[in-house]
């Protein structure tokens, strides 16, 4: 005997069902200020402690970023580089060349941290100092 299956019951067995579901990255954003000052270019990525997922990145403009991030607690990561008056760190051609500005417990011995929140638009900020630095 051969029974015959509702379309809506079909339908309701695939939405519901036999789909499972990716985990979904919300949007953030914040500013990053160095010394009350914003950082005027620079990246920042938000590096998962779950090691399933890569780090998450953005960009710093005027002192403002955005990017999207899966839900949890991050290690942050913030650099920002520019050419710094009198360096004596030159190019293959002695042309001046950018230099990382921040220090390094900002980025390479990063101890910022973030928990980002299942729901879009949460802000987070970076307020860093230039006198601090890794003991």
């Amino acid at each position: 005997m051969m029974h015959k299956l509702s379309p809506l019951f079909l339908l309701a067995l695939f939405i519901g069902g036999g789909c499972s579901q990716e985990p979904r990255m919300y949007k953030v954003t914040g500013t990053v200020t160095l010394d009350d000052e914003p950082i005027q270019v620079g990246n920042i990525q938000f590096v998962p402690s779950d090691g399933v997922h890569g780090a998450e990145p953005g960009e710093i403009k005027n002192g403002k970023y955005e990017l999207k991030a899966f839900e949890g607690k991050k290690r942050v990561e913030i650099s920002a580089s520019k050419i710094i008056p009198g360096s004596s760190t030159r190019g293959a051609g002695g042309e001046p060349v950018p230099e990382e500005y921040l220090p390094e417990i900002y980025n390479a011995m990063s101890e910022l941290t973030a928990n980002v929140e299942p729901k879009d638009g949460a802000s987070i900020d970076f307020k860093l100092s230039s006198k601090k630095s890794k003991k």
